[in-house]
């Protein structure tokens, strides 16, 4: 009966947490999204602090009345945040008032101030990263079922819940990244929900999340209690077959759809009314998001599913891999994307990275894929992951990215008709034995380009004689700079045509 009783109790303040929460996060949405910072975050602050007072009555826990003290200086600051126009003093005034409410989060019940040491100070800025287990917490108990074990209706509930932010978040990615998918989309839920609509609701989830997890964590009587939530947090069957079927069923859609149109031809394309290049060169950093939220979200999945049952490793262990499938689809369909800019303006840093960057997701999945079939310790699949990273930064020092960046561009200039000399010049000096070839070029265009941008980089050199600086790569360029140092002279008053005219309509 007791037991009963402190269940529905727990369920209370866990709707109380939640419902303010709620408030504070549609409230978010109308001061904030669109809106420049003013007295809105004045009044904001105000509301947090009075929303967490009014808990502590509701629950019936006393705060620490001492480090209430700490609202003096917040008020202090965030009215500043309207009182001042400074762009940098708003963000310090901003950054000073979430630090305080960060340290009002730790201290309502816990530790007070005075026995804080310094790194407890350092410590509150990682705070927010503890609210993730009490949020879990406080909709565990939420919908959790104090009467009957069969009653499936609260893990529908919870499933249905946790799967609905992150599809709406897939959606927007995959909206972002791709036109027809977003023509598709836009159809479909042709009311009056637009994009924006969908992302206002998706800050109201976000924010709401957040002071959930935030109140939650004050709220929670003891320490301890809250070094057990890992163990109390589990994920049900029913709950991983919503999230993951629905999140299944999304990817295979966008899939059909880049099987069609990226891969299927010019013609499917036109056919809805964009050209090959307006549809085919976006999106690829949106689809790099949705495999990293979609590691992410089958790491933690496999780590809070719920243990010892058969049939749930069963049913987890097809639909992750069915997901993990679909992302290397998804990431397929990115390179294509990336290699479509390349061929197109050329490779740059970023790009190359990029490319790099998928194929240690790629090799990360295989390695998740191996820990869910073959059951793999966390501490297992952890160390091959800091290997992997390892063998990847390893890599990249052997492909030496810059070099391989200025070949690559010198090499595509003849298919493309155009070269970057700019861009090659400033890249670092691993790219010297490549880019002064373009010295020898043809195209006197580029050639002039290129060596008066070359002269004047290596004026601004400092030239260093102390062997603590010695460096390879540099010692190998200056010797190839020294040996076409007179061919580089004849260029230093060369101005490239861009240059000229920028002159000529500043004078």
């Amino acid at each position: 009966m007791e037991k009963q009783k402190n269940g529905k109790n727990e369920k209370f303040q866990s709707l109380i947490i939640l419902i303010a929460s709620l408030t504070l996060g549609i409230i978010f949405n109308y001061f904030f999204v669109d809106q420049p910072v003013g007295i809105s975050f004045f009044l904001y602050t105000l509301l947090i602090l009075t929303i967490l007072i009014i808990l502590s009555k509701t629950l019936g826990k006393n705060l620490n009345k001492k480090d209430l003290i700490l609202s003096i200086p917040l008020i202090f600051f965030s009215a500043m945040v309207f009182v001042r126009s400074s762009t940098l003093l708003i963000f310090l005034n901003i950054v000073t008032s979430l630090f305080i409410l960060l340290l009002i989060a730790k201290t309502s019940f816990q530790k007070p101030l005075k026995k804080f040491l310094a790194s407890d100070y350092v410590k509150t800025i990682f705070l927010p990263f503890k609210f993730i287990l009490p949020l879990g917490q406080t909709i565990s108990k939420l919908f959790s079922s104090s009467t009957s074990k069969k009653n499936n209706l609260p893990q529908i509930i919870r499933g249905i819940l946790i799967t609905i932010p992150i599809l709406a978040i897939f959606l927007l990615l995959f909206s972002s990244a791709d036109l027809i998918f977003e023509k598709y989309i836009s159809e479909i839920i042709n009311i009056h929900i637009t994009q924006e609509t969908i992302a206002r609701i998706l800050v109201i989830l976000v924010v709401t999340l957040i002071f959930t997890g935030a109140y939650s964590y004050i709220f929670t009587k003891e320490k301890e209690e809250q070094n057990k939530i890992s163990k109390e947090i589990s994920l049900g069957h029913i709950e991983l077959s919503i999230l993951l079927s629905s999140i299944n069923i999304l990817f295979l859609i966008f899939i059909i759809i880049q099987l069609t149109y990226l891969f299927g031809g010019e013609q499917n394309i036109s056919s809805q009314g964009f050209t090959y290049s307006q549809y085919a060169r976006r999106g690829f950093f949106e689809l790099i998001a949705v495999a990293v939220i979609s590691f992410l979200l089958i790491f933690f999945t496999d780590k809070y599913k719920e243990k010892n049952q058969t049939e749930h490793k069963k049913i987890f262990k097809y639909l992750s891999s069915i997901l993990i499938i679909q992302v290397m689809i998804i990431m397929y369909s990115a390179i294509v994307r990336l290699s479509l800019y390349e061929q197109a303006y050329g490779l740059t840093t970023l790009r190359m990275y990029s490319h790099a960057f998928i194929f240690l997701l790629v090799i990360i999945f295989c390695l998740l894929l191996y820990k869910i079939h073959k059951q793999t310790t966390e501490e297992t699949f952890s160390l091959q992951l800091f290997i992997s990273v390892l063998l990847f930064l390893a890599s990249m020092n052997i492909i030496n990215p810059d070099a391989f960046i200025a070949n690559y561009n010198i090499k595509n200039a003849e298919a493309i008709n155009k070269l970057d000399t700019d861009y090659i010049c400033y890249l670092s000096d691993d790219a010297i034995p490549y880019s002064i070839k373009i010295l020898d070029s043809q195209d006197e265009v580029n050639k002039r380009n290129f060596a008066s941008c070359l002269y004047q980089k290596t004026l601004k050199r400092k030239r260093t004689s102390n062997w603590q600086s010695y460096n390879i790569s540099h010692s190998k360029a200056q010797k190839l700079l020294d040996e076409r140092k007179q061919e580089l002279e004849k260029y230093k008053d060369y101005l490239p045509l861009q240059k000229m005219e920028i002159t000529t309509k500043e004078e």
